[in-house]
């Protein structure tokens, strides 16, 4: 191929040309075409929702950010210190009393690669301000958050939320909670009398329970796209609940098409 390529080269003329200079020739054009045959990395637009339970003030640490935030950038197949060119947006929200509350969104363009895309440099200079946008804003929710209400509306606020992420494109949607899940609303509760009995009712039959919470609020969408990680914090008093929240959430969600995460800690 190269040879045929070369052929108007080879010419009588070109032939007679020292060794050395064709030699030389032959090294550039085999260059050009290595560079020419490099494949551009492969870009991708992320959807990560960061939703936080006020419930639990373990999350208020001023160092809850700082150890989170390379974790989302992972996600979004991003790095502080080497850049990356996909891009995407990351929201937090808080879980409280109100179905829907105050959020923060930061944002990053997807950006051009190959020969004639971004310099690499300049690229690692966005996605240091993008992690420092997201440092700023994360702590700022935090920091004027209503700590330790006791009451949850958990699955209304995550399914309003994954309303919003459905509405928009991307190439992969993430969706992070920080809870026990321990949902305490009209809807349903993790706690008084009976509530045993009750959860595992609704974990029994997730198409009849969706269809009832939805006569009550939002439907919870298809999640075939979505990979979902559950963060809970466990204790000897919390455990057995904890353990029928896990079977209830992920009943509910599995059933609806979604990956499902439950663990200790924030494992991508």
């Amino acid at each position: 191929m190269i040879l045929k390529t070369l052929s108007p080269f080879l010419s009588h003329e070109f032939i007679i040309l020292p060794k050395m200079k064709i030699k030389k020739y032959i090294s550039v054009f085999i260059l050009v075409l290595v560079l020419l045959s490099c494949k551009e990395e492969k870009v991708q637009l992320t959807q990560v929702c960061v939703l936080i339970d006020v419930t639990d003030e373990k999350f208020r640490d001023d160092n809850f950010v700082e150890e989170n935030l390379s974790k989302y950038l992972r996600l979004m197949k991003l790095d502080a210190e080497s850049g990356g060119y996909s891009g995407g947006e990351i929201k937090l929200s808080l879980i409280n009393e109100i179905s829907d509350s105050k959020s923060k969104t930061v944002k990053i363009d997807v950006a051009e690669t190959g020969m004639m895309g971004e310099n690499p440099l300049t690229r690692r200079d966005e996605v240091q301000r993008f992690n420092n946008n997201l440092k700023e804003s994360f702590g700022s929710v935090l920091n004027e958050a209503d700590w330790g209400t006791n009451a949850s509306k958990i699955y209304q606020k995550v399914t309003r939320e994954l309303l919003k992420m459905k509405r928009k494109e991307a190439d992969r949607n993430y969706l992070i909670i920080y809870s026990d899940m321990l949902e305490n609303s009209d809807l349903f509760s993790f706690y008084g009398q009976n509530w045993q009995q009750q959860i595992k009712k609704l974990t029994g039959d997730p198409a009849n329970t969706l269809q009832e919470l939805a006569k009550k609020g939002p439907e919870l969408p298809d999640l075939s796209e979505f990979e979902i990680f559950v963060v809970v914090t466990r204790n000897p008093e919390n455990d057995e609940k904890i353990n029928l929240s896990e079977q209830l959430w992920t009943a509910l969600f599995e059933y609806r098409g979604a990956t499902v995460s439950f663990n200790s800690d924030l494992e991508l």
